[in-house]
């Protein structure tokens, strides 16, 4: 689920994610404030851009509130409370580690999606192919993205600025459960992947209808398209091992017939060596600063 974007008495702008899975949830709130570029004095005139400046991640549970045995009331989730009291199957783990590697894996569900112009549609995933998968590139996929990988199988993606013209793909990927474990009570269960990511549109001017030229404000922040996925984990990437699954979690690409093209490096001579010392020496001699260029 979607909330917004709409725009605060402040005048930033919040957009809101959920994500929900048993008794449990997972809402992200993005603000963007009004940003001029370097030079322009705020306020001299309309906003040029809307900066990222406050990520609030909320961890939420519908489980009965009840008393322990020392009289103390349970209210939020804790580490705390899960460890004395597991959550059963089909309720997410909020607080557990997630190895990076685990977001790569064979995916199948159900994909919904929202535009203004196509409405509402959905489809079964049968396998997600590679350039869908955005979950495991935590960088995201643009340039100047934002992101922050949590514990509990959180990952969140948005623009740091939002421009007129260009929009902006906020994202929310959450694996609130894993793989059961043998001899466990979810013995048996599948690691689950939840998705959503909107597209967001802010600063678009208004044209005076008597002049062309003149700009009286701008139109109210839209939601420009909706996606929701629901996941199951169904088998591992086939001719991956786990330092593949490993490197490619932390952004790295790794191309096999690439790599086979590339030719070894030429071992350097001894009076190779020596010009390049002298070269480096004479360098620092004449500027010290050269140093830190080694």
């Amino acid at each position: 689920m979607v909330i917004g974007p709409s725009v605060l008495k402040s005048g930033a702008m919040s957009t809101e994610l959920v994500l929900r899975h048993g008794d449990g949830r997972v809402r992200v709130t993005f603000q963007h404030a009004p940003v001029w570029e370097r030079g322009v004095e705020p306020g001299s005139c309309p906003p040029q851009g809307l900066k990222l400046f406050r990520t609030v991640v909320s961890k939420e549970k519908l489980r009965a509130i009840t008393e322990d045995t020392e009289g103390t009331i349970q209210g939020p989730p804790t580490a705390e409370e899960e460890k004395s009291n597991p959550p059963q199957s089909g309720n997410p783990k909020f607080f557990r580690p997630v190895p990076p590697f685990f977001w790569h894996a064979k995916w199948s569900g159900t994909s919904w999606t929202w535009g203004p112009q196509t409405g509402d549609r959905g489809w079964a995933i049968q396998e997600m192919d590679e350039v869908d998968s955005w979950h495991g590139r935590p960088a995201g996929d643009a340039t100047g993205t934002w992101s922050l990988r949590l514990p509990g199988g959180i990952l969140i993606q948005c623009p740091r600025v939002i421009v007129g013209g260009n929009a902006g793909i906020c994202r929310l990927a959450w694996m609130p459960e894993d793989e059961g474990m043998p001899g466990t009570s979810n013995d048996g269960g599948t690691a689950k992947l939840l998705r959503v990511e909107a597209s967001v549109s802010a600063l678009e001017p208004v044209i005076s209808d008597d002049d062309e030229n003149m700009m009286v404000g701008f139109y109210p922040p839209s939601l420009g398209s909706l996606r929701s996925d629901i996941m199951e984990k169904v088998g591992e990437l086939e001719g991956q091992t786990l330092e593949d699954r490993e490197r490619a979690s932390e952004g790295y690409v790794w191309d096999e017939e690439e790599s086979e093209s590339v030719s070894p490096m030429k071992e350097m001579t001894e009076e190779e060596k020596k010009k390049q010392i002298d070269e480096l020496e004479r360098s620092i001699k004449k500027d010290p600063r050269n140093a830190l260029d080694f």
